[in-house]
Order: structure tokens, then C-alpha cells, then sequence
């Protein structure tokens, strides 16, 4: 495919160069080819259009090339349909950013509850150990416990006070 640059004029009030490419080929050319042809960065480039002249194998391409992103964002315009699906996509972007940040700080805060909880429970298990034989020794020697105030796994169940008995009033007739 060869290519040759017809035209090329400066465009001061929009920030842009108007190029007009003419392409010989048997193929139309693609997007891509005429953006490669234009020979700047890909993402100052627009395609205008790209004209076929029927049973000749010659195309002319429009192309706008801009001097910044900000000039090309601030003149060219996107349709309503694309600008949908990008602000779609920037969203589920951000949720899941935002979703990864907080499965982050949640693994981050339980790890730290779970290396506090082992250092709290490392002493007191020790602690435990060396005074529970004591402690336990002491239960039995005060009041061994009978079977009704034990519980399945052999521990004394909590005692429950008795709930109060409460009387009830006799109605009062009303006296009309």
C-alpha cells in the first residue's frame, strides 16, 4: 500500500494540522494504516473519513492531527453511546477499587485482631495452666458439686436465682 500526503494545512484556532492522505491499494485502508500513514502519535490523531473512488484503487483520507490531548478533547466530540459505556466502565473500575481498598483494610484489620488476640492469649494461657490446677484442686475441696448442677461437659452449670413469685391482685369492681 503506498501513501502520499496531498495536503497539509495549519489550523492555528483549533490547535490542528488538516492533513488529506492519498492511499493506492486493493484493499480499503483501515483505521489503524491511516493513522500510521499520518505519522504522529496515535492518540492526537482523528480519522475524518476515508473516500473510495469507485473501480480505482485510490482512497483519500481526512485526518486531523492535534497539537495536545486537551485540544483534540476540547474540540472533537464523542457520541452519546460511547461516552455511556466509558463513564460505565470508569465506574465498575472505581467500584472495584474501592472494593479491593476495603478487602485490604478488612484482611489488614484481622490480621492485626488475630495477632492481638494470639498475644493476649498466649499469656493468659500460660497463666492459666499454672494457676488452674490450683484453682481446680480448691473447687473440689470446698463443695464437691452435685450431678444436677453439672452440665453435659462436666462443668457447674450457672446458678439461676429463682424469679420471684408475684401475686395477682383480685380485680377491684368498679363501682359505677
Amino acid at each position: 500500500m503506498e501513501s502520499k500526503i496531498i495536503s497539509q494545512n495549519k489550523n492555528p484556532f483549533l490547535s490542528r494540522n488538516e492533513i488529506v492522505i492519498e492511499f493506492k491499494s486493493d484493499t480499503n485502508p483501515t483505521y489503524d494504516e491511516v493513522k500510521k500513514a499520518a505519522g504522529a502519535d496515535e492518540d492526537l490523531i482523528v480519522v475524518n473519513r476515508i473516500n473510495a473512488n469507485f473501480g480505482k484503487h485510490s482512497f483519500s483520507a481526512d485526518v486531523f492531527v492535534y497539537d495536545s490531548v486537551e485540544a483534540k478533547d476540547k474540540v472533537e466530540t464523542v457520541p452519546q453511546k460511547v461516552r455511556k459505556k466509558l463513564e460505565a466502565e470508569k465506574k465498575t473500575a472505581e467500584d472495584a477499587a474501592k472494593k479491593a481498598e476495603e478487602d485490604a483494610k478488612k484482611a489488614a484489620e484481622e490480621a492485626k485482631a488475630a495477632e492481638a488476640e494470639t498475644k493476649e492469649e498466649a499469656p493468659v494461657e500460660e497463666v492459666k495452666t499454672e494457676e488452674a490446677a490450683p484453682a481446680e484442686a480448691e473447687i473440689k475441696e470446698e463443695a464437691p458439686a452435685t450431678e444436677s448442677s453439672k452440665d453435659d461437659s462436666g462443668e457447674p452449670k450457672p446458678e439461676v436465682p429463682a424469679e420471684p413469685e408475684v401475686k395477682e391482685a383480685a380485680p377491684a369492681e368498679e363501682a359505677k
